[in-house]
């Protein structure tokens, strides 16, 4: 009995000091978080958070509007920054306690042409104790309404590449005012619009970043934007202006079974040649087979947009499973209608059957393209800097055509070199993954909320793989891929290599598990 009360007695005694410590470090956190409120300049606001609190992020369609819960401590800034008279760009800075901070800070960004916080992003930097950072991208929008552009040059300024780097300049200087110290590393982590941004990071302000993480980028706003003007233009031959989920379906396992490897996936859809017509409705029309327009339809978004005299003016989409954006006439293909009527034409009556392919993609790339366009292959002085930059693209995007990456890269190659290139530039094409996401494929690439099995490995999630390469000069010459249900769990993986390598599958084994595939040269 005497040795437990002492037992307990010392129990308490070591305790008292910590929660002493933990208050003291309290105060000190509530004290650095209010001299951020004050400071001035672009804050508008900053709180001590102790409790949990719950953020209502407003991206996409209104029905698919998320609620996050965030359960951990934060300074949480609000801000506002006008680098031009009539600019308004929000942003949120996101501090973990100086106690956690891991010393690192962390930009995120968005999708679509929308402005608006994603806040997903900012509990995902904000659960690895990153000081974090998201904009609104200078308007406020929700989807794919562009409306914001009208008689605002300065927001397409902001949208195309101010508000990221001007956010980011002012939020480490808030960070480094919080912690009372400089930053180890600082990281971005975007895929679409926030892939965009990525690239226009590394080209414009290389100094901003020391590792960049792209998915799916946007290399040419205005061509994404002829892209989509095209697919929705073949579309609009078959009478109901779309392709319905099941011949969605139909299309996909055809494709599928034509040119898919041991896992089921296609490992580079430029191999495959399926021929939509083998679909072609011999009598009458089901869910079951194709029509004529159909037909001619999914051949011309393969093809991508030509000019009327052949003339290949981008690349058109993968050969793989095509998702739900081309089976809704009322949500076709993104942004492009607005860009056109509020960006290209100042015309808000402007439509499709005005768009001439031989004219206008030029126009729209004279008129914005030194402000969206981030296609500049040299990206010397973001090496100089010492960046490194890994970017992703799934091989079944139905909305960025993949190919697109592959081009990118192949001209940085011939601007740098390989030997320069290999230094600091990983692109991942992942087979079988949509959009950022999604597919039939493994899609997964970082641990987060919904993905919280996949452990911080340099091999399993991208951000470690990008911290070590940075860090440690450990570059990624492999990555395993995940697929995640939805109870959590990790049903198959698939490795992937740095291109222009593939992985080959041994022969033998599980072809869902990573172990029985090799890196090979093509």
């Amino acid at each position: 009995m005497k040795y437990r009360l002492l037992q307990s007695f010392a129990l308490v005694f070591i305790s008292v000091p910590a929660w002493s410590q933990a208050d003291h470090q309290s105060d000190a956190d509530q004290k650095a978080c209010a001299a951020v409120e004050h400071s001035g300049g672009p804050v508008i606001s900053a709180e001590l958070i102790q409790h949990p609190i719950t953020v209502h992020e407003t991206f996409g369609p209104k029905a698919t509007w998320k609620d996050y819960t965030v359960t951990v401590p934060l300074c949480r800034v609000i801000g506002t920054l006008k680098p031009e008279p009539k600019s308004e760009i929000h942003f949120e800075l996101w501090l973990p306690p100086r106690a956690s901070w891991n010393g690192k800070f962390e930009g995120v960004g968005a999708g679509s042409s929308v402005g608006t916080i994603m806040y997903g992003s900012l509990v995902r930097g904000l659960m690895r104790n990153y000081a974090v950072v998201a904009t609104d991208n200078g308007h406020t929008s929700s989807d794919d309404d562009v409306s914001w552009a009208a008689g605002h040059p300065e927001r397409i300024v902001d949208f195309g590449f101010r508000a990221e780097h001007v956010v980011t300049q002012a939020a480490k200087e808030l960070a480094r005012d919080f912690y009372g110290r400089a930053l180890q590393y600082s990281y971005f982590v975007g895929c679409s619009q926030g892939g965009h941004h990525a690239m226009t990071e590394a080209q414009r302000f290389p100094e901003d970043y020391d590792g960049i993480i792209a998915g799916a980028p946007v290399y040419s706003w205005t061509d994404e934007m002829v892209d989509q003007a095209w697919n929705v233009r073949a579309l609009r031959q078959i009478p109901s202006h779309a392709l319905p989920k099941e011949k969605l379906a139909l299309l996909a396992k055809s494709v599928t079974q034509a040119c898919a490897g041991p896992d089921g996936l296609i490992d580079d859809p430029r191999k495959c040649s399926f021929d939509p017509s083998t679909l072609l409705c011999k009598d009458g029309s089901d869910n079951q087979c194709l029509t004529s327009s159909e037909i001619e339809a999914v051949r011309q978004m393969y093809a991508g947009p030509k000019k009327s005299d052949g003339a290949q003016l981008t690349p058109g989409l993968s050969r793989g499973a095509w998702d739900w954006l081309w089976s809704n006439p009322e949500r076709h293909g993104g942004s492009w209608q607005g860009v056109f009527r509020y960006m290209v034409f100042d015309d808000p009556a402007w439509n499709l059957p005005k768009m001439n392919f031989d004219r206008d993609p030029e126009l729209a790339r004279k008129k914005l393209g030194s402000m969206l366009n981030p296609a500049n292959p040299d990206l010397s002085k973001f090496a100089k800097h010492g960046g490194k930059i890994i970017v992703y693209h799934g091989w079944a995007d139905a909305i960025v055509p993949s190919e697109g990456s592959v081009n990118y890269f192949d001209s940085v190659l011939k601007t740098l070199g390989t030997t320069r290139v290999n230094d600091f530039y990983r692109l991942f094409m992942i087979p079988g993954m949509a959009h950022c996401g999604g597919g039939p494929g493994a899609n997964v690439l970082f641990q987060s909320e919904l993905a919280r099995n996949i452990p911080l490995e340099p091999k399993r999630d991208m951000l470690t793989a990008l911290e070590h390469w940075v860090e440690k000069g450990e570059a990624p010459e492999a990555f395993v891929v995940s697929r995640v249900e939805e109870d959590g769990q990790v049903r198959r993986m698939r490795l992937v290599c740095p291109y222009p390598s593939a992985a080959t599958y041994s022969g033998t084994g599980d072809p869902a598990q990573p172990q029985n595939w090799a890196c090979s040269k093509k």
